[in-house]
């Protein structure tokens, strides 16, 4: 699968970027895909760091590339957003509601010893 990307500049946008590269669209490019690489080396560097101290695993993938594929392909790498929105309803079961409240609650007055 391949997926095209693309970003709409201003005229003074775009004048910046011919400032600093002699390609704009080449430059681009190369840095969307720096960034990709790096984070797939990175989650790949985890991973390994994972196997090697898992005594049930035997075999480490020689390439990061194939690593991170396999974590893809099992569900491990998830879009941001995905992320973004679990770590929310994470934080929600843990905030208290009214109906958690009980007289005992400490009141955020400044009269509770809240231990700071």
């Amino acid at each position: 699968m391949s997926v095209t990307l693309s970003v709409e500049l201003t005229d003074q946008e775009y004048a910046a970027l011919a400032h600093i590269a002699v390609d704009p669209q080449d430059w681009f490019q190369d840095m969307v895909k720096l960034r990709c690489k790096n984070t797939i080396h990175h989650i790949a560097d985890q991973e390994i760091k994972r196997m090697i101290a898992d005594p049930n695993v035997s075999n480490i993938p020689a390439d990061k590339e194939s690593i991170f594929q396999s974590l893809v392909d099992n569900g491990e790498i998830k879009p941001a957003v995905q992320m973004n929105e679990e770590a929310i309803q994470e934080m929600l079961t843990r905030m208290p509601t009214a109906a958690d409240l009980t007289p005992e609650t400490p009141a955020l007055d400044g009269t509770a010893d809240l231990g700071l």
